[in-house]
């Protein structure tokens, strides 16, 4: 194949990725309530989601926990807010929670609830969050060098998911 046609193809392949991850972004502004999620933080979602994949399961995590009622709370803002290495709700005031990027955030909750799903497991979007949070607490303990997603693969296979319920 020539470099001409390989360049061609490449370019048809970002079109098509562009078009799909353009169409998650409108859907995630259609169906996610403007009082629940702006869409500057829709945006900063999308900005920081390492695929349109990871994208799509976090809105729809969202979307479910838009649905639920008095919800004091907010995920995502909990997320921003852990991801800055900042307490909420008392948590960290004996340690210290390290700072990850709000992408490495992302991918960890796309890894869990992929996790769950294989595992016919299910569990709310807090619960996970909260998951994460514990988990990065425990390891920054005794060591700094790992990635947040490797912190809860490894939280994963050794502890499993106990906020979770059979999926039928």
């Amino acid at each position: 194949m020539s470099l001409k046609k390989e360049k061609s193809n490449l370019e048809k392949k970002d079109k098509i990725h562009d078009q799909e991850r353009l169409n998650s972004i409108n859907n995630a502004y259609d169906t996610l309530s403007e009082s629940f999620i702006s869409k500057a933080e829709i945006n900063e979602i999308n900005i920081s989601s390492s695929t349109t994949k990871v994208f799509n399961s976090i809105v729809k995590l969202l979307y479910i926990e838009s649905k639920k009622p008095n919800i004091s709370t907010k995920s995502f803002d909990k997320i921003k807010r852990y991801s800055q290495g900042l307490s909420y709700d008392g948590r960290a005031k004996t340690f210290t929670i390290k700072e990850y990027s709000l992408s490495s955030w992302l991918d960890s909750i796309d890894y869990i609830a992929c996790w769950l799903k294989d595992n016919k497991l299910d569990a709310d979007l807090s619960s996970i969050v909260d998951y994460i949070a514990c988990s990065s607490e425990a390891v920054n303990l005794t060591s700094d060098n790992l990635e947040l997603v490797q912190i809860v693969k490894d939280f994963l296979n050794d502890f499993g998911f106990e906020n979770s319920f059979k999926v039928e």
